[in-house]
């Protein structure tokens, strides 16, 4: 009895031991992870203060500016103005403990002028160091925080992306890191010789792409002396030309405050996401915002151009001039692509031209809704001996929806479609980021994330039809073919068939 006791009274010390650890255990998980997970989801409950006071910038509430403005729904955005100019748009996560920062510029290759190239590689050279930093000291300065960091240049705009963990100590080096190479960067001469390097080689790859090649014929094609028709990478020459001076020269009059759109997503209070936003943009100059672009001005007839490329197979693209991100007849043109070719293999283009009639590995269409009209496209890869009869086929089809539009099956199917996958676009904080930043960009209503599902629901087979009628000329086009040469140094695959990668991108994921 005595020997049963001693052993009850050990496993009582036993069990009470390891509650004893597993409650220390869960206090020091709280004490250090705890802050990233509050109950509530308002901006006052995450870090309130915290970066604020670690970045130095004395903020005012946003809630209390007169600019702020809120919408709760798909997205629970929030919306001011800095005191320099610079639109801020934030949406609070506090479930994992990361912050997504992108700030976009009106400083895309429409603004090159007659440079071409010259924003691409002034967005590029960004992080090639600053007065105080090497390149290879900014790469570090990020990757010891475990921090992630990214430059694009499109066609509309310029944009950089960090992601960082929102401990104090990482996102402080990260933001701090991220706001000299905006306010400060260098230009090097050395890395503005690699980088100029980098890009006459990549130009020099595009050229043995039919598909890039393709593009790049169609885009001008499309646009003639529109600043649209600029090439994103430029060409040989033009690049050849650029000195370090001119990304000075660049950087001065876009990388400014009032041309800066600033979107946050993660575990932060809203005080403290505008303390970020003033900590990356205080230092830029404040300049202005980027003159408005010409407009895109309609076809007045077929433009056809085939070029002659040693492949075994021909690439073909069809289109014009399309439509801008807050076009009144957004949703019927992009509920009525993803009927004809933007819906992966379960639309008209594809049906007919790969399942009916074998004639590609991929067909597809897409509108890409720019701050001007951007394009409308068709396209595919077929064998050479197969071109004019793919062509003509995808003539006909676009044609015959123009003149008939979408069966209330396939709109009914396609909002099926839409519908269900359309929070899929934002499944990630840095999806978000993305989605907002656009939304800025645009300048689009605060609410346009909401306004997808109504807007989609009620729209009926006559409205895309007569949003087609409007817009798309199928007698008006630019047509491209890219292939046919005598050598043949490329064999058909489902890999090289696949659609070319859109030239921009847009808030709502609707376009292809």
């Amino acid at each position: 009895m005595a020997m049963g006791q001693k052993k009850s009274s050990r496993r009582w010390v036993q069990v009470l031991i390891a509650v004893l650890v597993i409650v220390a255990g869960l206090l020091i998980i709280k004490s250090k992870y705890g802050k990233h997970h509050p109950v509530a989801t308002t901006p006052e409950t995450a870090h309130h203060g915290e970066t604020e006071k670690m970045m130095g910038i004395n903020s005012t509430p946003p809630e209390k500016l007169e600019s702020f403005k809120s919408v709760t729904g798909v997205l629970n955005i929030q919306h001011w103005v800095t005191a320099r100019g610079v639109n801020v748009y934030f949406v609070p996560v506090p479930t994992l403990p990361m912050v997504d920062i992108e700030i976009i510029f009106d400083a895309g290759a429409a603004r090159n002028g007659d440079k071409g190239g010259l924003a691409y590689l002034t967005n590029t050279l960004l992080a090639e160091g600053t007065a105080n930093m090497t390149a290879d000291q900014v790469a570090e300065s990020f990757d010891k925080v475990g921090a992630q960091f990214n430059a694009e240049s499109q066609r509309d705009m310029a944009l950089v992306h960090l992601r960082s963990l929102s401990e104090r100590a990482q996102l402080g080096e990260a933001v701090n890191t991220l706001a000299a190479i905006l306010s400060n960067p260098a230009f090097p001469l050395e890395g503005f010789k690699r980088e100029q390097q980098n890009t006459l080689s990549a130009l020099k790859q595009q050229e043995q792409k039919p598909q890039q090649v393709a593009s790049k014929a169609f885009t001008s094609a499309l646009y003639g002396k529109q600043p649209y028709a600029n090439w994103v990478l430029g060409d040989e020459a033009s690049i050849k030309a650029l000195t370090p001076e001119d990304l000075r020269a660049f950087y001065q009059k876009y990388y400014t405050a009032k041309n800066a759109t600033v979107a946050i997503v993660g575990d932060l209070s809203a005080e403290d996401a505008d303390a970020l936003a003033q900590k990356l943009t205080n230092n830029l100059p404040e300049g202005e915002k980027a003159q408005a672009l010409p407009p895109v001005a309609g076809l007045t007839e077929k433009i056809t151009k085939k070029i002659d490329f040693p492949s075994a197979q021909t690439t073909i693209l069809v289109g014009q001039p399309g439509m801008i991100q807050n076009d009144p007849d957004y949703y019927a043109l992009a509920v009525g692509n993803h009927i004809l070719g933007g819906n992966g293999s379960v639309t008209r283009v594809f049906n007919t031209i790969r399942n009916q009639h074998g004639l590609a590995y991929s067909a597809y269409s897409y509108f890409l809704p720019m701050r001007e009209k951007g394009p409308f496209v068709m396209g595919c890869q077929t064998r050479n001996d197969q071109a004019d009869k793919a062509l003509a086929m995808m003539q006909e089809l676009l044609k015959e929806f123009v003149e008939k539009g979408p069966t209330e099956k396939e709109l009914e199917q396609a909002k099926q479609n839409l519908l269900g996958g359309y929070a899929l676009q934002f499944d990630s904080n840095a999806s978000i980021c993305h989605e907002i930043a656009a939304l800025g960009f645009y300048n689009l209503p605060l609410n346009h994330f909401n306004e997808f599902k109504d807007a989609v629901s009620k729209l009926t087979v006559e409205d895309i039809k007569k949003a087609f009628e409007k817009r798309i000329s199928p007698e008006k086009v630019v047509i491209v073919t890219v292939g046919g040469g005598d050598k043949q140094v490329t064999k058909p695959t489902a890999e090289g068939a696949s659609e070319p990668e859109p030239m921009q991108r847009g808030p709502g994921g609707v376009q292809h």
